[in-house]
């Protein structure tokens, strides 16, 4: 999907350049049109540029001769401009990005994304996972004020401590990514609790950084696991490959015999063996995974080296905000 990203991304740059030249064509044709002597300075403008080039590779000029001559005349073309109406750099070339000109990479031999490609990229992530249509779930958004400062009942600290901890925990782990000590997270807790926010709030602090994610629902993955098993369909491996995979509510899928369980199985175990990071929320239990997914899925998350576990609990803070 990343590569498929870049091609998106270079198509819409393209689209941008052609628009800049056909509007820069039209504005060269106005003043063919209107302003006979701007176009009478700009053509010799254009003489001298091709004027100066060849008498240069003849060794009868050289680049010096060539900056000041243009220096004039692009003062004058700029006067003439502003005495019409228009403005100055109405002639000028149009670039959304005057640094890599709208073609989205930067250097010379080696070429590097411009920092406007990067946002775009960033941009177009969140729209292919959904996160641009998530109102303010980052962690600048994160208000504890909302959650309740009662003690959990078993705990001994208060639901808002629990809370954050977890966005901490979580805060850090998206700042320090990939250098981090355990690979995977997998969040759990009540319905409510915040879990889908902080996934969110991780996502949208990787992409901002530039990596890769890939967030699905449980009921997603399903049903790309299912096409897979009965189509022979290889779509499953980009949930394979992606550096960031975010499965949200697990076990809220339906359990289907010889898929569920089996493809999680393979999606877990075939990501930790490529030392990539999975992060997992879920309504459910430790227990009541292992009762669901049996206790080979969970021997892989239950793991202090290679899983953080962070459990949220306390009172549903939707049924709050009514």
């Amino acid at each position: 999907m990343r590569e498929e990203l870049l091609k998106e991304l270079e198509s819409r740059y393209d689209a941008i350049r052609a628009e800049n030249e056909r509007e820069e064509a039209a504005r060269r044709d106005r003043i063919r049109r209107e302003f006979p002597e701007i176009e009478a300075l700009a053509e010799e403008r254009e003489g001298i540029v091709f004027g100066t080039i060849r008498k240069i590779l003849d060794g009868k000029s050289d680049a010096a001769d060539l900056t000041r001559q243009m220096a004039s005349l692009n003062s004058r073309i700029e006067e003439a401009l502003v005495r019409s109406g228009l403005p100055s750099d109405y002639l000028s070339p149009i670039y959304r990005c005057p640094v890599c000109r709208d073609t989205g990479y930067t250097g010379d031999p080696v070429k590097e994304p411009c920092e406007c490609m990067k946002r775009a990229y960033q941009q177009l992530v969140r729209e292919k996972t959904g996160l641009d249509k998530k109102e303010a779930e980052t962690f600048e958004a994160y208000d504890e004020s909302l959650i309740p400062d009662e003690p959990v009942k078993g705990i001994g600290i208060t639901q808002r401590q629990l809370s954050r901890i977890a966005r901490e925990q979580c805060e850090k782990w998206a700042d320090a990514y990939p250098d981090v000590q355990q690979r995977d997270i997998l969040l759990t807790g009540g319905s409510g609790l915040g879990k889908t926010f902080l996934m969110h709030a991780m996502a949208a602090r990787l992409i901002e950084r530039g990596q890769y994610v890939l967030i699905a629902s449980a009921y997603t993955f399903l049903q790309i696991a299912r096409k897979s098993y009965f189509d022979g369909t290889n779509g499953i491996q980009e949930l394979l490959d992606v550096p960031v995979l975010m499965l949200d509510d697990l076990g809220s899928e339906p359990l289907m015999q010889n898929i569920t369980v089996e493809q999680l199985f393979y999606l877990i175990n075939e990501r930790q063996s490529k030392n990539l990071s999975t992060v997992i929320s879920t309504n459910l239990t430790l227990q009541e995974l292992r009762e669901r997914y049996t206790e080979r899925i969970v021997s892989r998350l239950n793991s202090p080296k290679n899983c953080l576990i962070l459990t949220l609990a306390g009172r549903d803070l939707r049924k709050l905000e009514r």
